[in-house]
């Protein structure tokens, strides 16, 4: 019996194609650049800086928040606010727990399912997981500009049906933006959610971005500026909920 050719391919595998073998070479010199294998294995990383949001016009809401934050790979991370540090945020294995003097409380299910989309398309997930995935589809989209910057598109889509445009530096081959289309459940509608990744340092070996813009659509939403990153381990009991004491 023969079988149909589509059912063929999807056994193989995405066909190689000059786009996708250029793709692959784009994402394999990013890896490379941030630090190769170490990057690749590394599956904790902590830091503390200060947290900026932003109003509809664009304009800082507030003189900006210090937070401690904790990240686990691929989906856990743990947000410490302000100077005593009590406000706290955990994300772990699927759940969200807000912390403060008044004990745990489940997160609101709209501020979890805003993470939980930032953290199925986070940089990490694309390069560490989608991208070393032989049934993922990458295709290079060629050079354009971003930030005064030349660069060159790739986009990816996952067996699953996940999809993102990574950008990447022509000089420095670091990837400065992600973007991925979002669904507005107010609207009906969509528009371009993306984070971009800047004021890259080396780390223990490690290429690190210091900062993290968050944009829906044309607006930004937050920022976070860390002073300080270490990918030194921590103890998993950091995304157990527990009151503050």
């Amino acid at each position: 019996m023969v079988l149909p050719l589509l059912l063929c391919a999807l056994w193989l595998g995405p066909q190689q194609t000059p786009s996708n073998l250029q793709a692959e070479k784009v994402v394999a010199a990013a890896i490379a650049k941030m630090g190769g294998d170490l990057y690749l294995q590394v599956n904790q990383r902590s830091g503390n800086g200060h947290l900026y949001t932003f109003n509809s016009s664009g304009q800082l809401s507030n003189p900006g928040t210090r937070f401690w934050a904790f990240y686990r790979f691929p989906f856990d991370e743990r947000i410490e606010l302000t100077k005593k540090r009590n406000v706290i945020y955990i994300y772990a294995d699927g759940k969200g727990y807000e912390i403060t003097y008044k004990g745990v409380a489940p997160m609101l299910r709209r501020q979890l399912r805003q993470y939980q989309i930032l953290a199925h398309h986070s940089l990490d997930l694309i390069l560490k997981t989608w991208a070393r995935d032989p049934q993922t589809l990458m295709l290079d989209q060629g050079l354009t500009s971003f930030d005064q910057e030349q660069v060159e598109s790739v986009f990816f889509t996952t067996p699953s049906g996940d999809s993102a445009t990574v950008d990447f530096s022509l000089t420095t081959h670091l990837p400065l933006r992600v973007r991925w289309r979002q669904n507005d459940p107010e609207t009906g509608g969509h528009y371009i959610d993306s984070v971009i990744y800047g004021n890259w340092a080396r780390v223990g070996g490690i290429e690190t971005p210091f900062s993290l813009d968050h944009y829906e659509g044309p607006q930004r939403v937050d920022q976070r500026y860390f002073d300080h990153v270490t990918f030194a381990p921590f103890p998993d009991s950091l995304f157990l909920p527990k009151p503050l004491h």
